[in-house]
C-alpha cells in the first residue's frame, strides 16, 4: 500500500470512529462530570488531553466511563499517527495545518478555550452555558484537529500531482498526447469501417426478389387471351 493510500485509509478509519464518538457525546460529558466531581475539579474546565487520561486512570466510577474515555484517547492517538504520516510526506503547502494540529494534540496543550464552530456543532449540542464553559474545549479538540489533518491530506494530494507534472519533460507530455490522439483516430477509423461493412452486409442479405422488384418473382409474363404459345 502506497503512502497516499495509507493516508486515505487511516483518514477513513478515524472519520468512522469520530462519527461513533459524536453520537456518544452526552455519555462523554456525563463521564467527565462524574470524574471532575471525584477529583474535586468542579470549578475547573477540562483543560488538556492529559487531564482526560488522568480521569480514566484514577477517577473512573464505572465501565461505561472508562470505555468512552478510552475511545476519546484512541481517536486522539490515531490523529497523532496520521499527523506523523502526513508530515513524513514533506508537503510545504500542508505545513501550517500540520503545525496547528501538532500543537492541539500535545497532551499538555490548554484546550479549554477551543471552540469548534460551523460546520461543527459539538459545542451547540452541550446543554447550557456552564457545560459549554467546562466542556466546550474538550469536545472541540477532535473535530478541529481532524479538520486540519483533512486539509493537510488534501494539500498533499494536490502537491503530489503538481510534482508529477513538474518532473515529467514537456516532450513526454507531447508524445503521450500524440499517442492518445492517434489511438483515438484509429478507433474512429475502425468504427467507421465496421459500420460500413455492417451496412453492406445488411443490404446484400435482402431477398433477391425484393431487390429486383415484383417482375422477378418467378411468375410468367402476361399475354393476350386466345393466342397459343408457340
Amino acid at each position: 500500500m502506497g503512502m497516499a493510500e495509507e493516508v486515505k485509509e487511516k483518514l477513513r478509519v478515524i472519520q468512522h470512529k469520530v462519527k461513533i464518538f459524536k453520537q456518544q457525546q452526552f455519555i462523554f460529558v456525563a463521564a467527565l462530570e462524574r470524574s471532575r466531581e471525584h477529583a474535586r475539579h468542579k470549578t475547573q474546565p477540562v483543560s488538556s488531553v492529559a487531564q482526560v487520561q488522568a480521569y480514566m486512570d484514577h477517577h473512573c466510577s464505572n465501565v461505561t466511563d472508562h470505555r468512552i474515555f478510552s475511545l476519546f484517547l484512541e481517536i486522539v492517538g490515531e490523529l497523532d499517527e496520521l499527523l506523523q504520516l502526513l508530515a513524513a510526506q514533506g508537503s510545504k503547502s500542508a505545513g501550517s495545518s500540520l503545525e496547528a494540529c501538532k500543537a492541539l494534540l500535545r497532551p499538555s496543550f490548554d484546550i479549554s478555550k477551543l471552540r469548534a464552530s460551523y460546520l461543527h456543532d459539538e459545542v451547540n449540542r452541550l446543554s447550557c452555558n456552564e457545560a459549554r464553559n467546562y466542556y466546550g474545549g474538550v469536545v472541540s479538540l477532535i473535530p478541529l484537529a481532524l479538520e486540519h489533518l483533512t486539509k493537510a491530506a488534501s494539500s498533499n494530494t494536490v502537491q503530489y500531482w503538481e510534482d508529477i507534472h513538474a518532473s515529467t519533460p514537456k516532450s513526454e507530455f507531447l508524445k503521450t498526447a500524440s499517442q492518445q490522439h492517434s489511438g483515438s483516430f484509429e478507433r474512429e477509423k475502425v468504427s467507421d469501417e465496421a459500420t460500413a461493412t455492417g451496412n453492406k452486409c445488411d443490404h446484400s442479405s435482402k431477398p433477391v426478389s425484393k431487390r429486383l422488384g415484383r417482375w422477378h418473382m418467378g411468375k410468367p409474363a402476361w399475354r393476350p387471351p386466345g393466342r397459343t404459345r408457340i
